[in-house]
């Protein structure tokens, strides 16, 4: 429990296959939890795209607009903590419409139904590549917990 890694083991069969199967172990590692706090309301997007739906600006602007659903999706691996390629990703949103179009008329947030807030995602990405705008902090490194209790 105090180490950094969990380890998991998966058996997969596949019928019509005889006695074959893949047994495999894995080792994945925990993520601190003020990396995962970042996260909060992005990653439970279930992608049902009604925010879209309900946004006007995609209505009139869907060629160019990515609309509020991939908006969300694309802000949540802006600030993965554990990514290494923000300036890269960062670089796509920094001209052009693709998040510029948005105009926080909070149609999204209103209609969401897992109660996220897609035009807090937008308005985040417009702040992230503003010259002004202070920089994201590093991710936390080591185990589940900020306080090493787990």
């Amino acid at each position: 429990k105090d180490n950094d890694r969990t380890a998991f083991h998966i058996v997969t069969e596949r019928p019509n296959f005889g006695d074959y199967a893949i047994s495999r172990w894995y080792l994945k590692e925990k993520v601190n939890k003020v990396n995962r706090d970042r996260l909060d309301g992005l990653y439970e997007c279930v992608l049902c795209a009604s925010c879209t739906a309900s946004c006007p600006t995609y209505w009139w602007n869907r060629e160019v607009f990515l609309g509020p659903t991939m908006l969300v999706q694309a802000y949540r691996w802006l600030i993965e903590p554990l990514d290494k390629d923000f300036d890269n990703r960062l670089h796509l949103f920094e001209h052009g419409p693709r998040v510029n179009n948005c105009h926080n008329i909070f149609n999204c947030t209103i209609t969401c139904p897992k109660y996220l807030n897609p035009a807090f995602a937008a308005k985040e990405i417009k702040r992230l590549y503003s010259p002004m705008s202070p920089k994201l902090n590093p991710a936390k490194e080591g185990g589940a917990s900020a306080t090493g209790n787990h």
